[in-house]
């Protein structure tokens, strides 16, 4: 049978959210005193009702306090839920190629819609799928037929032509009461034997084989019209979809800065080329323009690839996993008590306490000097390679693996200044230096009183100094410091302290680039409403990771820019942040580059308002203590 369209199941066949659902389930039971369900009983219950799995794993049948579970569910599902599921490796492709095929892409599953659509807005473009019915959608859950059937009436296709692809019995019971084909797959934990019991074209160990089946359908034909083998060329690509005016503005200003300037800084690095070839890349593929053949000839080509940086990708998104539960019993040697676990519940000391080795003298040593534990090696790893992601873990709950921002912060800048002081120690010596024209200070204070007259006259002249072209804004900001004692002090007790000090610095910035964020992503799409003070701290984590990196790249310099709140170039800066939102926000890199964008424009215009309010006091201060 040739079928028009692939309705699927969402669990276990398209995605495996497994770990998210465990987890929500696991902390709603333990907060209500049911600890002993396990994770695979946990398990079996995916794809029924959240009602019904309670009741199961509960065995409370209340229609009260089972809508209470529900609502704790749903809390729990907003944190861990999108980040705890990932799309099967196959997933991607195999849905791409039967799109490419012209057919018709549904998903039917008792789980909200908008987390689904939350899932799969970071893998496909907009429209993509073409019905999604989740289980606000429907009055009735599998396995009634409702969502089955309401799908194929809105996309005016028939049962015939309708195929609905799952991994549990109760998706083969609901093809079955809607009266279509069933396609079984063995992702999740129900069994070949047990999908066999019930109708079905086929049992699948991977989506990859609906792919085979297709390959060998014969094509579709019209009354009246001869029959043919169509070959790969004449297949529909599906709805494309063109591009809009804001690509088309960004191609163009690529492309015109990769012919003027191949190269950045001097260094050989051909940047704007490679952003114009990966932006162009990623429109030709997400907008879907590139030939049928191309498309097939490329994915087969990188396939192995692909599959390799997808797994790198689930494991970037898992991070590393607690350590399981020990559950032999074992005797404390600390304080002799007899315990189940991997720390002692009395005095909590590890079940792991090796004898001394070089390894543990020398890990023991750095943690008495610096109180660094391992925390703080894997919070700098994750930062290097999963930022967004840790900082997702760390803002909704899990605090136990990493460091703390703002410990790990002034850790790393201690760190900078001893790698200063080795690799660029005439960096340091301006420390501390005193304002130029502070031996001036009793020739400016001792000025005669001034009428008003003069005065005004006085402050017309130095506004007109103050915005000369000819100088630098030091040199200005130097110079209308100098007209008021109280505020060199000031300036230089400011100097004293941002001179050398890295970390003061950027705890400055913290606030502004929190409000940036929170107003560049305050869009509802996101939903992940982060509060000012939990924006601070994603703040400190991505000044953690831009001060690891200069402290990486000092050594390649040779010179270290200690004035400057970071070492590394504002392109490499705007890509860093580029990187960790996409991770963080889970968007595309396309949204991520435009918010990234809107982020640094608003900070801008954060900076420029407390700049002229700190000039509007400090003006206002000035002529208040000049005033006779």
């Amino acid at each position: 049978m040739n079928y028009t369209t692939y309705l699927f199941d969402f669990d276990y066949t398209l995605a495996d959210s497994s770990r998210g659902i465990v987890t929500c389930f696991r902390n709603v039971l333990t907060r209500h005193g049911y600890t002993e369900v396990t994770d695979d009983v946990i398990k079996h219950t995916i794809g029924k009702t959240l009602e019904e799995s309670f009741s199961i794993l509960t065995g409370v049948t209340d229609a009260g306090q089972l809508a209470g579970f529900k609502a704790e569910y749903r809390k729990e599902a907003d944190t861990h839920m999108t980040v705890n599921t990932v799309l099967f490796l196959e997933t991607k492709s195999v849905l791409t190629a039967l799109k490419d095929g012209g057919v018709q892409l549904g998903i039917i599953s008792t789980k909200y819609r908008f987390r689904i659509k939350e899932l799969l807005d970071q893998h496909f473009p907009e429209g993509f799928i073409d019905i999604i019915v989740g289980g606000e959608d429907v009055k009735e859950a599998k396995p009634s037929p409702e969502g089955l059937l309401f799908a194929i009436k809105q996309l005016r296709t028939t049962k015939a032509e309708t195929l609905y692809i799952g991994d549990s019995t109760i998706d083969a019971e609901a093809a079955q009461a809607a009266g279509i084909d069933f396609a079984g797959v063995t992702h999740g934990v129900t069994t070949a034997k047990e999908l066999s019991k019930y109708p079905h074209l086929k049992i699948m160990g991977s989506l990859e084989e609906l792919l085979e089946d297709k390959e060998k359908q014969p094509a579709p034909c019209e009354v009246g019209k001869p029959i043919y083998q169509e070959s790969d060329t004449t297949l529909s690509p599906g709805k494309k979809k063109r591009i809009n005016i804001g690509q088309i503005l960004v191609l163009l200003f690529l492309f015109c800065l990769a012919v003027r300037n191949p190269t950045t800084g001097g260094n050989g690095i051909f940047l704007f080329p490679f952003f114009f070839l990966f932006m162009l890349w990623s429109i030709l593929r997400k907008r879907r323009i590139l030939p049928v053949r191309v498309r097939i000839f490329i994915n087969a080509r990188f396939r192995p690839y692909i599959v390799r940086l997808r797994a790198l990708h689930i494991r970037m998104i898992r991070g590393k996993t607690t350590l399981p539960l020990d559950n032999e019993t074992s005797v404390c040697r600390n304080c002799g008590t007899t315990y189940t676990g991997n720390y002692c519940n009395r005095c909590g000391q590890s079940r792991n306490t090796p004898r001394y080795n070089v390894s543990n003298a020398l890990r023991n040593i750095a943690g008495s000097f610096f109180n660094i534990d391992n925390g703080f090696g894997r919070t700098l790893i994750d930062l290097l390679h999963r930022p967004g992601y840790m900082i997702h873990d760390f803002i909704g709950g899990k605090r136990i693996p990493y460091f703390r921002p703002f410990q790990t912060l002034f850790v790393l800048a201690a760190i900078y200044i001893m790698t200063v002081q080795l690799i660029d120690p005439d960096a340091l010596n301006g420390k501390n230096a005193p304002l130029q024209g502070e031996e001036n200070h009793s020739a400016i204070t001792d000025k005669p009183a001034l009428s008003d007259n003069s005065l005004q006259d006085e402050n017309t002249v130095f506004i007109d100094r103050l915005f000369q072209k000819d100088e630098t804004a030091e040199t200005r900001i130097n110079r209308f410091v100098r007209q008021s004692p109280f505020l060199m002090k000031i300036w230089n007790l400011l100097e004293s302290w941002t001179h050398n000090n890295k970390a003061f610095r950027i705890i400055a910035t913290l606030p502004l680039f929190a409000v940036a964020t929170q107003f560049a992503f305050r869009r509802k799409k996101y939903k992940l409403n982060y509060n000012t003070t939990e924006h601070v701290f994603i703040q400190a984590y991505i000044a953690c990771q831009i001060l690891l990196l200069s402290i990486i790249a000092i050594p390649c310099y040779g010179y270290a820019q200690i004035d400057d709140l970071y070492d590394l170039p504002l392109w490499g800066i705007f890509a860093l942040y580029c990187w960790d939102y996409k991770q963080l926000y889970h968007c595309s890199w396309w949204r991520s580059f435009w918010r990234t964008a809107l982020m640094f424009a608003y900070s801008l215009l954060l900076l420029l308002l407390i700049a002229a309010l700190i000039t509007s006091i400090a003006f206002v201060a000035m002529s208040w203590f000049e005033t006779p």
